[in-house]
């Protein structure tokens, strides 16, 4: 998956908080697509500016691999 951004659910609740991606909005670099891989409205979504450093690294920051959508997570692997 090519232009993935890491999007935060109830960034505000961290009992809450669920790690999404979603593709770039084609017409405003930087902000979601409407939707993440696994279907979730990103319209109250965070993006968080974490981006992997070099090809094959994990899509999601370390610091929140334990959540993880984990629907994402198989979209970004099979894609």
């Amino acid at each position: 998956m090519v232009g993935i951004l890491v999007v935060v659910e109830q960034p505000d609740r961290p009992d809450l908080l669920v790690v999404h991606t979603a593709g770039s909005d084609p017409d405003v670099p930087g902000d979601p697509g409407p939707v993440t891989a696994c279907g979730t409205d990103t319209a109250s979504m965070v993006v968080e500016p974490w981006q992997p450093a070099t090809p094959g690294e994990r899509w999601f920051p370390p610091h929140l691999a334990g959540t993880v959508c984990p629907r994402c997570d198989r979209a970004v692997r099979s894609a």
